[in-house]
């Protein structure tokens, strides 16, 4: 019954991937950064946006929806789909389908911070590498994490003694979905008005808000997830102790260079527990016009126009040439955030897993009132840390800095 829909959406998901190539974002999947499979059969990979958009089209696909019985009626008489067949000719709610998909995980912090791994179902496993000793000697317990302990001699045998090993696990954890629903309303005479005066559609006009508002709220749940994560410890920096034997302006600007030595005291805390370098710092606006004075920041050059007035995060360049500096305008205040993102898709702090990325509804008429229209999306998704083990909640490889003003 849906036939001639599905065909419509495999083509534009055909049209997502060409776009997402032409822009450069598969480069990361590419390269091993993003989430990507492999099949057995013909050994054709799969990567993380285009398993997004499967998902998509499978979840509205599927005939215990129900929402595109009309839509389906009006497709399958004859001669209704054909070569040269207008998207105007597909309702609305189907045609945008994707490209919200599209748009949404362009505008994801998440996508920059942490492992993004796409569930096929509303309940599903996230999977990450852990690395442990496997015969116990020499201090080292059995299944004791590698980044938990250093050895010396772990290694050491004899003819014919004990060979030890280090055993490399493939983990999972359970995560199971949440259910996130927005909804935008009109009037039916504002949307006239806007069609009359700029011939402008008000649907295609509140869309991009709507999706963005979803994106937005994506990221505040991950991040906060990642900062009552963070396992490593916290260094304090005290932004007025300069006051104390202050002499000149020249004393206070050295002084707040030693804001840096902070963010290297959180680093050092990340690598004497999990043997690794932060490489990425996220922060709130106040907290980064501290940071952007700082000697040793580099504002990035290639921020263009359309990203300085998105709504929202920012990368706004490097520290020392050693860490990313993201910007979050709703981040706790005077805090700073250090994590890593390795060059692996399995070497992340934490996890974002959509199900359903976004669906959008139909318009439809709200209360008793025939002139307030409205639209609705649904986003289903899980998110979390990455934990240290089954017993402990926090993630080693994630420290703050916390700025106080005594």
């Amino acid at each position: 019954m849906f036939e001639n829909i599905k065909k419509f959406l495999v083509a534009q998901k055909a049209e997502m991937m060409r776009l997402d190539r032409a822009e450069g974002l598969t480069a990361r999947e590419d390269r091993g950064f993003d989430f990507s499979l492999t099949s057995k059969e013909g050994n054709v990979r799969m990567g993380m946006r285009e398993m997004l958009y499967n998902n998509t089209i499978s979840w509205i696909m599927s005939e215990s929806n129900g929402v595109l019985m009309k839509e389906s009626m009006l497709l399958n008489q004859p001669g209704v789909l054909k070569e040269d067949t207008l998207t105007t000719g597909i309702a609305a709610f189907t045609t945008s389908l994707l490209p919200a998909v599209r748009r949404i995980y362009s505008r994801l912090l998440a996508m920059e911070l942490i492992t993004v791994q796409p569930l096929t179902s509303p309940t599903g496993y996230i999977y990450f590498l852990d690395h442990t000793f496997g015969t116990t000697g020499g201090g080292a317990q059995a299944d004791q994490r590698l980044d938990s302990y250093q050895h010396n001699a772990y290694a050491d045998s004899s003819e014919k003694g004990t060979i030890r090993d280090i055993n490399f696990q493939l983990k999972k954890k359970l995560v199971e979905t949440e259910i996130k629903k927005l909804k935008a309303t009109w009037t039916l005479e504002a949307a006239q008005d806007l069609n009359s005066q700029w011939k402008l559609d008000l649907w295609s006009e509140l869309q991009p808000q709507l999706i963005d508002e979803i994106a937005r709220e994506i990221d505040s749940k991950v991040i906060a997830a990642l900062l009552a994560g963070a396992g490593a410890g916290d260094t304090e920096w005290n932004a007025n102790g300069y006051l104390n034997d202050d002499k000149t302006t020249m004393d206070r600007r050295a002084y707040r260079e030693t804001l840096y030595e902070a963010v290297e005291d959180s680093a050092t805390l990340i690598f004497n527990k999990k043997f690794v370098r932060p490489n990425w710092l996220l922060m709130n606006g106040d907290t980064f016009s501290r940071l952007a004075k700082l000697e040793k920041f580099n504002a990035d050059p290639s921020v263009t126009p359309d990203q300085q007035s998105m709504i929202g995060w920012r990368f706004e360049g490097t520290l020392a040439g050693k860490y990313k500096v993201y910007v979050d305008p709703w981040f706790t205040a005077n805090k700073i955030l250090l994590g890593f993102r390795g060059n692996d898709w399995k070497y992340a702090c934490g996890f974002y897993a959509p199900y359903v990325p976004v669906f959008l509804s139909e318009e439809y008429i709200v209360a008793d009132d025939f002139t307030q229209r409205a639209r609705g999306a649904m986003s289903r998704y899980a998110y979390g840390v990455l934990p240290e083990s089954d017993a402990d909640p926090l993630n080693y490889g994630m420290a703050t800095v916390t700025i106080t003003q005594s």
